[in-house]
C-alpha cells in the first residue's frame, strides 16, 4: 500500500506538458536556395544546393553540362571532371570552395572504377583534413551516369 501512496504524491506534482505548437525562434538561420545563373546540369526537380546557416548541403549530381542538362559523352573520367566543375561552381556562387566540403558521397555504377575515382578525387581535394566519404555501388543512376556525387560543405572562414 505505502508505494501506491508514495506514486500518488509524486503524480499530484507534476505537470503536463501543453500540446500546443511551440512558438518558432525567429534567430533561426533560413534556408537559401543556391543556384548559379544559367545552371541547369540535371532535368530533375530540385535546387542545386541549398545554404543553412553557415553549411551548404549541395544535391547528388551526375555528370550534366550545367547549359545544356545533358550528360557529358567520355564515361567515367568525363563525368567525374564534369560533377566537380559544377560542383565548384556552385559552391563559388556560395562563397565557398573545395577546402570547406567536409563530407562527399560517391555512387559508382562499377566499383572497378574506385581506383580511377580516388587518384581523380586527389587531384581536387588537396587541403587536409580531407572530407569524409563514402562510395558505394549502386544498381543504376540516374540518365546511365557511371557516378554521382553528393557533397555537404561548411564555412568555417
Amino acid at each position: 500500500m505505502r508505494p501506491i501512496v508514495i506514486l500518488l504524491a509524486l503524480l499530484a506534482g507534476c505537470t503536463l506538458e501543453s500540446t500546443e505548437s511551440p512558438v518558432l525562434d525567429s534567430s533561426l538561420p533560413e534556408k537559401t536556395v543556391i543556384a548559379p545563373e544559367n545552371y541547369r546540369p540535371s532535368p530533375a526537380p530540385l535546387s542545386p544546393a541549398i545554404l543553412v546557416g553557415n553549411t551548404l548541403y549541395l544535391s547528388g549530381a551526375t555528370g550534366g553540362d550545367p547549359e545544356t542538362g545533358s550528360l557529358v559523352t567520355g564515361g567515367f573520367e568525363a563525368e567525374f571532371h564534369q560533377i566537380m566543375s559544377n560542383y565548384q561552381r556552385v559552391l563559388s556562387a556560395a562563397g565557398m570552395e573545395l577546402s570547406d566540403v567536409v563530407q562527399v558521397v560517391v555512387y559508382l555504377a562499377d566499383m572497378n572504377d574506385y581506383q580511377r575515382l580516388n587518384q581523380m578525387y586527389r587531384e581536387y581535394f588537396t587541403t587536409e583534413p580531407l572530407p569524409v566519404r563514402a562510395a558505394l555501388a549502386v544498381k543504376d543512376l540516374a540518365r546511365g551516369a557511371r557516378i554521382e556525387l553528393m557533397m555537404t560543405a561548411v564555412r568555417t572562414r
